[in-house]
């Protein structure tokens, strides 16, 4: 049986989302994998907590590899909700020369099903399988293609859940040349590290199905698809829900809290999560915001007439 690498990047704030994303993934696989923390910080007890995963399942192996975020990323952009160690994906096909293929997964995610099915799509001599973001192409990925001057052809897609040949990456460098979009781009990017793989991967890559990154906009249009890995893409994490609480708003918090269970974190997850009146309270705010912008935008476009 082939052994799946399988890469994880996190700073020291997100180690607990490490260990709730390692625990699903081996619970739903009877294959052997091989994870690979992109370590941008990660301190020695959170590492330890993580490591103790290995009392709950054995088909496992872990290395943490430390990341010098300001030699390959200095000057790169950075906001509140992105660090430079989001960047470290690119580094991949690199880090592991003896590796051809692999599975990079952003750790806000959760498994439903057998990461094995993922790791055996095939690329079709792509170099790289990614997940189109369908439902958000008529609205938000018209402006995204404007500022990165991409095709209308061109298919925007989510970078959380990446299956990677990392065999050509290495062969046509593609490291170099993500780096140049990088710093080409800053200004305008977005969703910095994404935003750089959709315009070195314009109109040339893989579609894979949107079962291996499920996300809350798809549930608008499809609630009862059959999805292989949940992914949790919305402004309140599931880490912030108490799992006592159900919002429709905010679906499959229990399956996170599931697999939070197995690890170290579990107690201090749940001593930091907000109360059903905090959470209810947030959606009332968020509706606001959207109804004024809503009332916003009409007006602006009254103005243009």
């Amino acid at each position: 049986m082939t052994n799946i690498p399988v890469f994880l990047s996190s700073d020291n704030n997100y180690a607990p989302f490490v260990a709730t994303t390692i625990a699903s993934i081996c619970d739903n696989t009877d294959s052997f994998i091989e994870f690979y923390v992109l370590d941008g910080g990660i301190s020695q007890e959170n590492i330890r907590k993580i490591e103790c995963l290995n009392k709950q399942f054995k088909n496992f192996n872990l290395e943490f590899i430390k990341i010098d975020l300001d030699k390959y990323f200095k000057g790169f952009k950075e906001t509140e909700k992105i660090t430079k160690a989001m960047y470290s994906r690119f580094l991949i096909p690199y880090l592991k020369p003896e590796i051809n293929k692999a599975i990079y997964s952003d750790v806000d995610v959760i498994l439903f099903g057998d990461i094995k099915e993922l790791y055996d799509e095939p690329l079709d001599n792509y170099w790289l399988g990614a997940s189109f973001e369908e439902f958000w192409e008529n609205s938000v990925n018209i402006e995204r293609k404007k500022y990165l001057e991409l095709s209308d052809k061109h298919k925007y897609f989510n970078s959380g859940v990446l299956l990677l040949d990392c065999e050509n990456w290495r062969k046509h460098n593609v490291l170099e040349k993500l780096l140049k979009y990088s710093m080409k781009y800053k200004n305008v990017l977005q969703y910095p590290d994404q935003d750089v793989l959709n315009k070195y991967f314009e109109c040339n890559y893989k579609i894979i199905d949107k079962k291996y990154s499920y996300v809350e906009a798809w549930f608008e249009l499809d609630d009862n698809y059959n999805f292989l890995i949940r992914h949790y893409t919305a402004d309140l994490k599931p880490w912030r829900i108490s799992p006592d609480v159900n919002i429709k708003e905010y679906p499959h918090i229990q399956e996170f809290w599931k697999y939070a269970k197995y690890t170290e974190f579990y107690e201090e997850l749940l001593n930091s999560a907000y109360t059903k009146n905090e959470i209810e309270r947030h959606i009332r705010h968020k509706k606001l915001f959207k109804a004024c912008s809503k009332i916003e935008e009409r007006l602006k476009s009254k103005t243009c007439k």
